[in-house]
């Protein structure tokens, strides 16, 4: 379990809620679509871009209000609405699935399991898992999160064959 602090009030943020598993199925236009899986959430949540992908996973982080943002992100809208975005917590966090769904869930062409540890200077830290080769590593940056996703999926680079000459 995790402390955050959400209105002056202590909360108790259960282990593993910032834990994200990302099934890739398609790929269109070098752009990844699929579907994403967090126990905190009620069903799979579909993407049809990393935009898409990311900004369902931020808004889960602002529900959950952890990892604690390190600012609230501007906005063109105006008012209560834009200052409300940020600061907003679900009153309840409530698990809807077991862990088992990380180890039951696959994507067609990737799956990736991401656990951001820490959303300061604008972005996000943590790790990111391949499950296809058990291979995991750290990123300092959303941007880092997902260039090593997509080096994931890009098919592999041949070298090219050299010719004597």
């Amino acid at each position: 379990m995790c402390m955050a602090r959400v209105d002056g009030k202590a909360v108790i943020i259960p282990n593993g809620a910032t834990r994200v598993l990302v099934c890739v199925d398609d790929l269109r236009d070098e752009e990844p679509g699929g579907r994403w899986y967090n126990p905190y959430q009620p069903r799979a949540v579909r993407f049809e871009s990393v935009l898409q992908l990311l900004n369902g996973m931020e808004e889960l982080y602002n529900d959950l209000s952890f990892p604690q943002p390190a600012f609230c992100c501007r906005s063109w809208r105006q008012g209560e609405e834009a200052r409300d975005r940020c600061r907003k917590r679900k009153k309840e966090v409530k698990r809807y699935m077991s862990d088992e769904v990380f180890k039951e869930k696959r994507g067609e062409k990737a799956t990736f399991v991401v656990q951001v540890q820490f959303r300061q200077n604008a972005t996000w830290q943590g790790t990111v898992t391949w499950a296809e080769k058990n291979e995991t590593r750290h990123f300092r940056s959303t941007l880092e999160l997902i260039r090593l996703m997509d080096e994931s999926l890009s098919p592999e680079r041949e070298e090219p064959v050299k010719t004597a000459t």
